[in-house]
């Protein structure tokens, strides 16, 4: 029998795995240069050692049995309390300036060896200095050296018993060099980082843009290169499109930033912008190289994308143009999420899987990886290190970049408690911050059901006092019971053909998804919990499910059809958001027929927002015009953001209709009440409730403005949704002697 792999599972517990072949010897344990005796019992391939003492995972810790000696890799003992409380850091990584010196510290509890290696450039050369680094208390290694070495670019060069001498960016490093793979010593405070009034701004913007609840935002997700790819900007694809005004199509319409605030939405959802991995910043300028992906393979988490700079090769360029966007965007009155993806790396070459080996990620006892993200790892963010590292990192982009929200990837794969820390901390110095996920795991995880944030246990989170809500999670009831299921391509839901089956579920997604009165297997604690969709960037765009689905309608069928997803979104308690250029009938179709699905990979030419389709009096500008009017009339309309479920109950009444499928209702606060109708078929006359109502949207035309003042029956027209206000009488002065 020969011993392939061994793990230390606890201070005397191995687990091998072998050949099965027939047994030689008696194995035994060498660990710290001691000669430990085991005992040892045989379940098919895997061998369980009992060590008789202690083992001592900070020094060489080998398996020899026979003529072969094993290294022995830690693996579940990172689980075991004496770990924790031995290792377990709360105290400052990454490189710091202390008092005239660059601190550099790095968390690597069983590393043999640590050294740190200087280089002048972010890529290509030997190191200019290499400097060991001393083990300290609680698994840090750290080393302190003379002057600000800011502009340096340092990876660490770890020696590990069973992998031998890695080296590594640091995974605290708040930027990098080419590709990732050096950290980069950076002063964030340094006038060659910093817009002119980057500090003042932030407590402006924050002052003048604070969130009473979530549900006053209005969320408009887009990629980097998508934003600005068919534009004439002077840095497309880049960062700084982002701070570019002025910028119109050939047919003069504005594109761009002037199209954001025009437009009306509160807030720009970035895809991933943290260096990720798949995509070579060396080769941008190569015409045959695709150099886009959605970003979703993290590698270094605290950096920003080089590939979105003017240059990747300097990590203060990368630094400087994401806060230039940013404070453009803050300055035109836009807040700014990030996309984050904390539940997986793109592979173990990432700095966090080679600092500590195992530590981060979820296995099994014999050292697989789980794969509840389905991207081949996910991470473990019970454990604490992982936890701290996770917040540290949100810190980090809240401090060096005024975040206003974040939006995690797959955040079922993180467990509550972690998500009950970060909304702590997050929401404790900004009440308005904006924190929001899926609600669901992307395969079989090893983190218990009852401990992920899935769309389920979030709202069993307190919310702190003041904050503008808790942890939201998107709705994929909304989603598929409005234009049908993402994974079933040609059915549709209630607009595109499927109306009948989905009446209620429309009912409860107008309510904010908050009633119990409807059969459905989740409610949410509160509208501010839910994030309201019909498109994003996963699975086909709305115009394309649309296509998909309703064939044999007319094109002008069909865009009505989509402004009508966009009006019950719009209309919806909750918080509406929506992909970049859905309000312009953005389509991916595939070369020779069909509609790419997930595109994460493909050419810019097919993911760009084709922004020469807004043409005047184009179906895409009147679609533009019609979701501006409807952003203009929410943001105007206060009982269309209620956000307690008590509350929109009893400001909620569903009225009689003509049809089953037609769905009308009204809100009614002291101020006014509003009456919503949505109808997805055939028109039908529909009488309205007693007295003069103002019309404010119709199947083409949303706004503040009035169409038509109306009363008693009119015709509703198939495909649209109609919105109507009527103010609260004026109280009856009192009479005299009152």
């Amino acid at each position: 029998m020969k011993i392939t792999r061994a793990f230390i599972q606890d201070y005397d517990k191995i687990t091998c795995l072998t050949d099965q072949s027939e047994a030689e010897g008696v194995p035994f344990v060498l660990s710290g240069g001691k000669t430990l005796l085991a005992s040892s019992e045989i379940h098919g391939d895997e061998m369980h050692l009992t060590v008789e003492g202690k083992l001592n995972p900070e020094q060489p810790c080998f398996v020899v049995f026979g003529d072969r000696k094993t290294p022995a890799e830690p693996l579940g003992i990172y689980d075991v309390r004496e770990f924790k409380d031995r290792y377990t850091y709360d105290g400052v990584l990454g490189a710091t300036f202390e008092g005239g010196r660059t601190v550099f510290r790095v968390w690597s509890p069983f590393a043999l060896s640590v050294k740190l290696k200087l280089y002048t450039e972010g890529s290509g050369g030997a190191p200019c200095r290499v400097e060991k680094m001393a083990r300290g208390d609680r698994g840090v290694w750290s080393v302190s050296l003379e002057g600000k070495l800011d502009g340096h670019y340092y990876t660490y060069a770890l020696t590990h018993s069973a992998l031998g001498e890695v080296e590594t960016a640091d995974p605290y490093a708040n930027s990098c060099g080419l590709n990732g793979e050096r950290g980069m010593v950076i002063d964030m405070n340094s006038h060659a980082v910093t817009p002119h009034g980057w500090h003042g701004e932030h407590k402006t913007y924050r002052a003048n843009h604070s969130l009473k609840n979530y549900t006053d935002a209005v969320i408009w997700e887009v990629h980097v290169r998508d934003f600005s790819g068919k534009t004439y900007a002077r840095n497309r694809h880049k960062f700084l499109a982002f701070a570019e005004s002025g910028l119109t199509n050939r047919s003069g319409e504005s594109v761009g930033l002037d199209y954001l605030v025009d437009l009306g939405v509160t807030h720009v959802h970035l895809l991933p912008v943290e260096e990720y991995a798949t995509v070579d910043s060396t080769r941008l300028n190569d015409r045959n190289y695709n150099a886009f992906n959605w970003g979703y393979d993290p590698k270094n988490y605290n950096s920003p994308m080089g590939a979105y700079s003017t240059d990747p090769s300097d990590g203060r360029s990368r630094v400087m143009e994401l806060r230039e966007a940013i404070f453009a965007l803050h300055s035109r009155g836009i807040g700014v999420i990030f996309d984050v993806v904390y539940n997986h790396t793109y592979d173990m070459n990432a700095p966090i899987a080679r600092t500590v080996p195992y530590y981060y990620y979820r296995h099994d006892a014999r050292g697989n990886y789980t794969n509840g993200s389905g991207c081949g790892n996910e991470t473990a963010s019970e454990r604490p290190m992982c936890r701290k590292f996770i917040l540290d990192s949100l810190i980090s982009w809240c401090k060096h970049y005024h975040a206003d929200g974040f939006r995690f990837d797959l955040m079922g794969l993180h467990d509550i408690a972690t998500m009950t820390e970060i909304q702590r901390a997050l929401h404790s110095p900004s009440p308005q911050m904006i924190i929001y996920g899926e609600g669901w795991v992307g395969g079989p995880t090893a983190l218990a059901g009852n401990k992920q944030c899935n769309k389920w246990n979030a709202g069993t989170i307190h919310i702190p006092h003041g904050a503008a809500g808790g942890i939201a999670v998107f709705s994929d009831i909304t989603r598929d019971c409005i234009k049908g299921a993402v994974f079933h391509a040609n059915e549709g839901g209630y607009v595109n053909g499927r109306a009948w089956e989905n009446v209620n579920l429309v009912k409860f997604a107008s309510m904010g998804s908050t009633s119990p009165n409807f059969d459905t297997n989740w409610v949410a604690s509160s509208a501010n919990q839910v994030i309201n969709y019909v498109s994003a960037h996963d699975n086909n765009t709305l115009w394309d499910k649309i296509c998909m689905t309703s064939s044999r309608r007319t094109y002008a069928d069909r865009v009505r059809m989509s402004r009508l997803c966009g009006a019950i979104v719009l209309t919806s308690r909750g918080v509406p958001f929506f992909q970049a250029g859905e309000e312009l009938l953005r389509t991916k179709p595939k070369e020779g027929g069909g509609y790419e699905e997930n595109s994460y990979n493909s050419p810019d030419y097919l993911n760009n927002i084709n922004w020469e389709d807004l043409t005047h009096g184009s179906p895409q500008e009147c679609t533009r015009n019609y979701y501006r009017g409807l952003i203009a009339f929410r943001k105007a309309h206060p009982v269309l953001r209620l956000a307690d479920g008590e509350e929109i109950e009893n400001a909620t009444n569903f009225l009689h209709s003509p049809r089953y499928d037609v769905i009308a209702y009204t809100l009614t606060d002291q101020n006014e009440t509003v009456l919503i109708i949505y109808n997805p078929l055939g028109d039908v006359e529909f009488t309205l409730p007693e007295g003069e109502w103002e019309m404010k949207a119709d199947g083409d035309r949303a706004g503040n403005d009035t169409l038509a003042v109306c009363e008693g029956s009119i015709l509703v027209k198939e495909l649209s949704a109609y919105i109507f206000v009527k103010k609260a009488p004026a109280p009856n002065p009192p009479s005299e002697g009152e």
